[in-house]
């Protein structure tokens, strides 16, 4: 649960519906290294990165710069292979874009509050999106400087939908996997009961049309970019 979430994060923050948190990330970011994005930067995608990861092959061909904007003497791909998320902001007009890196704890976020954590991360990574607990359904930023470097923190509490709803998720493959397509007794609404129980009854189906029957409940307008042929996320930075 703790591995996975960094690829349920970048699917959820690339979606409308966590878009405008990653606005006011870029903000804080902005604030706190006194820097101003060129206003020609004017959409951003998610990618997974970390060298446990597939998705992060060549991921050093989608940016051309790295954030905070100063000399990068390191090794790019050590960049990429010991961070959890990348953040690119792009520029339509020109195709230069710009890599923002950041670390993700699924499980324990009260990491990102140690100095011994940071100490162990790469210098380039300036944020982090973490889970904590909390029964109020809370979600939060903290600004803070970590082993000398400012870094902006995304607190999500346990309690709050993004993560329940993920927990919800695994949970009911668990079950699938642990019990065979017979196990019938999912928890969940009654909308979560339905979709669980259409993966029950395609469970000898081909992956590839189950992927395409759930894609079918998808509403395109919350997806910017979504197109037939290609489900491109990207959101508009200058969105509210």
């Amino acid at each position: 649960m703790n591995w996975g979430v960094q690829y349920f994060l970048a699917s959820f923050f690339n979606q409308k519906l966590g878009g405008h948190l990653i606005v006011e990330l870029l903000e804080r970011l902005e604030d706190m290294h006194g820097v101003c994005f060129n206003k020609n930067l004017d959409s951003f995608a998610f990618h997974v990165s970390g060298r446990d990861s597939a998705l992060s092959y060549r991921l050093n061909d989608r940016f051309t710069d790295i954030f905070p904007f100063k000399d990068f003497e390191g090794n790019v791909q050590n960049l990429i292979a010991f961070s959890d998320l990348c953040l690119v902001v792009d520029n339509s007009f020109n195709g230069s874009s710009v890599a923002i890196f950041g670390e993700v704890e699924g499980i324990y976020g009260n990491k990102f509050r140690s100095e011994n954590y940071w100490g162990k991360k790469q210098e380039f990574c300036v944020f982090g999106i973490g889970t904590v607990s909390g029964e109020q359904k809370q979600i939060w930023f903290e600004e803070a400087r970590r082993n000398g470097i400012d870094r902006v923190l995304l607190m999500i509490e346990k309690s709050h939908f993004i993560v329940t709803d993920f927990s919800q998720a695994i949970r009911c493959f668990k079950w699938l996997f642990s019990n065979g397509p017979a196990f019938q007794d999912f928890i969940g609404d009654e909308e979560f009961k339905w979709f669980a129980n259409q993966m029950r009854t395609r469970w000898s189906d081909p992956i590839e049309t189950v992927f395409l029957f759930l894609e079918a409940f998808i509403d395109g307008g919350d997806l910017v970019g979504f197109n037939e042929n290609e489900i491109k996320i990207i959101t508009d930075i200058q969105a509210t």
